[in-house]
C-alpha cells in the first residue's frame, strides 16, 4: 500500500510539473529572443518599386535626439505593390542625403511586400528614423517608427521581417480586435502565454506576440518545429483559432503559385468592394465568410469579368473571400 502510494505520489508530482512546464511561456518575446526565422527573406512578396515624392514637413515621433515632433524637410517615398496599393515612408530629414534615406526604404520595401495584404493595407504610413532604438508603433495612428542602426542589426540577425511583421499587427487590426470579445475570449481560454513579453503586457503586447507564430503555423506549415507546433496546439489553440481566418490559406503552400490571387480593392473598405479580373475558366461561386467561419455572402459570379459586394449591412472585422481556383483573400471593413 506504501509503496502504490509512493508511486501515485510520483506520478501526481510529475503530473503538476508537466502542467505547470506547458503553462511557462515558450520564450522571453516573439522575435529576438529565439533563432525561429518565421518568415524567409526568399519568401515572395509584392513590392514593386519606390518613388520619391519630395521632401516636406511630417509628424515623425521617436526622434532618438529629442528633436521636435514636427521635422522639416522629411524625406518622403511611396512604396508600390503588386495589388496596385501604395504606402507613405517617412524618412527623418537628419539622414545625410535622399541616397542614404532610400537605402533604408529599399531595405524596407519587400519586407512590407511579405505582409498579408489586408494588413500592409492598414497601415497609414511608416516612420524611418537615423539612429538606434527600438522599432515601436502607433496603436491609434496606425504606423510604426523603425530606426535605421536598429534595422540593420535586425537584418543582420534574419529578424526585420519578423519585426515589420509584429509592429504592422499593432498598427492595422490590434485597434479593431484588442476589446473585441472574439480576441479577449480566445486569450481567457487558453492556459498561458506565448511569450513573457505578451503575458506582461496582455493588453497591448499579446495580440501581435501570438500572431507572429500563429501566422507561420497555419500559413508555411512545418516551418515551426514540431515541438513548437505541438505546444501551440496544447497551450494557446484558442489564440490559433482566432487567427485562423487571418492567417490560414485555402490550398497548400506548395501549390499557392498555382493559384493566382483574387484582386480585391478598396482593402480596407468601409462598405463596398471589388474583385477584379475574374478568369473566365474560373468563375464559379463567391463566398464571404466572417471571423467565425459563418458565410454572410453568397454570390454567382459567372460570365462576370468583376464584381462588386456590399457589405454595409455587417459589421466592422475581418472577413474572407473564397472562390474555386484562386487563393482565398482577406477584406477588412472598418468605418474608421
Amino acid at each position: 500500500m506504501i509503496k502504490t502510494k509512493v508511486v501515485l505520489l510520483g506520478l501526481t508530482l510529475i503530473s503538476i510539473a508537466k502542467l505547470l512546464q506547458s503553462q511557462s511561456p515558450l520564450f522571453p518575446n516573439s522575435v529576438v529572443s529565439n533563432d525561429i526565422d518565421f518568415i524567409l527573406v526568399t519568401d515572395s512578396d509584392s513590392y514593386t518599386g519606390l518613388t520619391f515624392l519630395g521632401r516636406d514637413d511630417r509628424e515623425m515621433p521617436g526622434d532618438p535626439n529629442g528633436g521636435e515632433l514636427f521635422d522639416t524637410d522629411t524625406y518622403v517615398f511611396e512604396v508600390g505593390f503588386s495589388d496596385g496599393e501604395t504606402l507613405e515612408v517617412w524618412c527623418h530629414s537628419s539622414f545625410d542625403d535622399e541616397g542614404k534615406a532610400q537605402e533604408y526604404v529599399d531595405k524596407l520595401g519587400p519586407r512590407l511586400g511579405k505582409l498579408p495584404a489586408f494588413q500592409r493595407n492598414m497601415i497609414n504610413h511608416v516612420v524611418i528614423h537615423n539612429g538606434d532604438r527600438t522599432a515601436f508603433a502607433e496603436i491609434e495612428g496606425q504606423f510604426f517608427i523603425l530606426y535605421s542602426e536598429n534595422m540593420d542589426k535586425r537584418i543582420s540577425t534574419n529578424d526585420l521581417e519578423e519585426t515589420v511583421f509584429h509592429e504592422s499587427v499593432h498598427a492595422s487590426y490590434q485597434f479593431m480586435y484588442q476589446d473585441h470579445p472574439d480576441w479577449t475570449n480566445a486569450q481567457a481560454a487558453d492556459p498561458t502565454f506565448i511569450t513573457n513579453y505578451a503575458q506582461d503586457n496582455p493588453f497591448i503586447e499579446d495580440i501581435a506576440e501570438s500572431a507572429l507564430f500563429a501566422y507561420a503555423y497555419l500559413t508555411y506549415s512545418g516551418r515551426l518545429s514540431a515541438d513548437i507546433e505541438s505546444w501551440l496546439e496544447e497551450n494557446i489553440p484558442n489564440r490559433i483559432e482566432f487567427f485562423r481566418s487571418f492567417y490560414s490559406v485555402s490550398v497548400p503552400v506548395n501549390e499557392l503559385a498555382e493559384n493566382p490571387d483574387l484582386r480585391i480593392s478598396p482593402n480596407p473598405t468601409n462598405s463596398r468592394f471589388t474583385i477584379h479580373t475574374l478568369d473566365e475558366q474560373s468563375r464559379s461561386k463567391i463566398t464571404v465568410m466572417n471571423l467565425s467561419g459563418q458565410v454572410v455572402k453568397s454570390i454567382d459570379s459567372v460570365n462576370q469579368e468583376s464584381i462588386t459586394i456590399d457589405l454595409s449591412n455587417y459589421p466592422d472585422g475581418l472577413y474572407t473571400v473564397n472562390l474555386p481556383g484562386y487563393r482565398s483573400a482577406r477584406i477588412l471593413k472598418s468605418n474608421r
